[in-house]
């Protein structure tokens, strides 16, 4: 299962959602969309104009810091 996590510097949900996954020591793969323009760009393509935007296995994404589709990742990446 591969995690990404779109975001950017000055983003408090980022920040929250990178500290959950932290914490659950669930690995993942940040793209800061305030460094790279391909980054941001993947974002829009997949429809979404805020951050975070989390997506897992390049099929399955959402948007925010949502607590209850950050537990349901977790739940899915420890099976």
């Amino acid at each position: 299962m591969e995690i990404v996590v779109y975001s950017k510097s000055g983003c408090g949900q980022c920040v929250f959602t990178k500290k959950f996954l932290n914490a659950q020591n669930v690995p993942f793969n940040e793209k800061r969309v305030d460094q790279n323009k391909q980054y941001l760009e993947e974002v829009e393509e997949l429809g979404y104009q805020s951050l975070p935007v989390v997506g897992i296995d390049k099929e399955d994404f959402f948007s925010g810091y949502d607590v209850n589709k950050l537990q349901s990742l977790v739940s899915r990446w420890q099976k």
